[in-house]
């Protein structure tokens, strides 16, 4: 069955562990600390088509590929499975770690990124491959993370600074071929992991241009956002830091359900996406195109902070008027019905990682006092008896907007797939269980990444 042990313990400063076990059993935090630094037991893809039927079709094609992939890999049998509450939601189990593999004695250096993407199931890219000793196509390899981030491109001797094995792989390209080009120019998988130490297909790698219009791969408690959201037909709603789109997209497919309606019609809604840079703007419209969703999401660039605008902005406001991509000055006051307000942290709970920079500062004063700009910003945006979805920092930031916007109260869920907010945090007991808190751990029966959910109203 699964076993999740641990790579190497992610290790905090002196500070941040204190400040953590003001919430956590010494055992809770040991145990966030190991799982960190290992993937999740499950992998999650969503299901982009309308028609509910489609997902038994999908799921039989995906598991075909799956078949061929572990049969080429000589590994056994790994099944799709329905998620039992999320109709929209398959998932395949992560398996690992295989310990007793013994390393190739030729070896190749890999990036931190690609070290974590092998780890979730991936394949490596040939622009993945930082450094290796002459090695031909077909010839089997270790491949090392580098941790510390020194390594040189192209390096040709024993790279001795610190690196973490993370399985062995054959070789589809030679060193020759993957490192006389630039990395802009190489494509094509250059290392094939017939060995890696936690096993699950490579759906990315797999997928046909009709399947990846199909699937997106996307976190369990991301994919819980849109259905609390629960989209209506009508509905002005904002993502207000979308990038890359994966939850936007999700809200315009449900809102397209919802609707029941496939034919252009103002009735169905609208969805907005804002983030600050144009970069991440494109990447939302094209994941928009991609899941078949783009006629409703408007994307532009807008600081979420500075996103309200003024009386004498609001005289001359016509949503019609912007075009897609652009940078634009905001919205006026109370203008959406549903707001989803993601925005930036820390980034503790994302797995797995190889090492963690982050100040105690940075958790209890910078973060925090960023997340509250925005949500004084989201606030204002909102109609009264709006719904507005805050997956932010931590509990402490939902305790603040209680008691700083008296018009604003908590709702229950109607999905409940994680645990109750942690105490001491500012919440009371009822409102500790209208939050959901998901903590990565081995002995969770939800194992996923680290992740906060709130759902709250705008009363008046």
């Amino acid at each position: 069955m699964l076993k999740c042990n641990t790579l190497i313990p992610i290790n905090f400063s002196k500070e941040i562990n204190d400040y953590f076990l003001n919430y956590y059993t010494i055992n809770q935090w040991e145990e966030i600390c190991s799982s960190l630094s290992i993937p999740p037991c499950m992998t999650y893809i969503r299901i982009l088509s309308q028609n509910e039927n489609d997902r038994d079709n999908i799921s039989i094609i995906l598991q075909e590929i799956i078949n061929e992939q572990c049969k080429s890999k000589e590994w056994d049998d790994i099944k799709i499975i329905k998620h039992e509450i999320l109709p929209d939601v398959l998932y395949i189990p992560i398996y690992g770690p295989f310990n007793d593999i013994i390393p190739c004695n030729k070896e190749i250096i890999v990036d931190k990124s690609t070290g974590t993407s092998i780890l979730r199931g991936a394949d490596i890219f040939a622009p993945g491959v930082l450094a290796a000793r002459p090695v031909e196509v077909g010839e089997n390899v270790a491949v090392m993370v580098d941790i510390d981030g020194n390594c040189r491109r192209g390096y040709l001797k024993n790279y001795t600074g610190k690196k973490l094995f993370v399985g062995n792989g054959k070789m589809l390209m030679s060193r020759h071929e993957i490192f006389s080009s630039n990395p802009s120019e190489l494509s094509g998988i250059g290392v094939l992991m017939t060995q890696p130490l936690y096993r699950t297909p490579s759906i990315s790698t797999s997928l046909s241009s009709h399947l990846s219009s199909l699937i997106f791969l996307q976190n369990k408690p991301s994919i819980l956002v849109g259905h609390l959201l629960n989209p209506q037909p009508g509905d002005n709603i904002i993502d207000m830091c979308a990038s890359p789109g994966g939850k936007t997209t999700h809200i315009a497919s449900l809102l397209l359900r919802n609707s029941s309606c496939n034919s252009d019609k103002s009735s169905d809604g609208i969805i907005i996406a804002t983030d600050r840079s144009k970069q991440k703007v494109d990447k939302i419209n094209q994941n928009a195109v991609r899941c078949g969703v783009k006629r409703l999401v408007k994307s532009f660039v807008l600081d979420a902070t500075k996103s309200i605008l003024s009386d004498n902005e609001v005289i001359n406001f016509n949503l019609k008027d912007l075009k897609c991509g652009d940078q634009i000055k905001g919205f006026p006051k109370e203008f959406f019905d549903r707001i989803l307000l993601d925005p930036p942290c820390s980034n503790l709970g994302q797995r797995p990682n190889f090492s963690i920079n982050v100040k105690l500062s940075d958790i209890t004063i910078t973060i925090p006092d960023y997340q509250k700009k925005l949500f004084t910003s989201a606030y204002k945006l909102l109609k009264p008896n709006g719904v507005l979805f805050n997956p932010a920092e931590n509990e402490q930031v939902i305790s603040w907007a209680l008691k700083n916007f008296p018009g604003l109260s908590l709702i229950e869920p109607e999905i409940k797939l994680g645990d109750p907010g942690l105490v001491g945090t500012g919440l009371n007991e009822t409102q500790r269980f209208m939050v959901q808190r998901f903590d990565p751990g081995i002995n969770s029966g939800y194992d996923t990444i680290g992740f906060f959910i709130a759902k709250l109203k705008k009363i008046h």
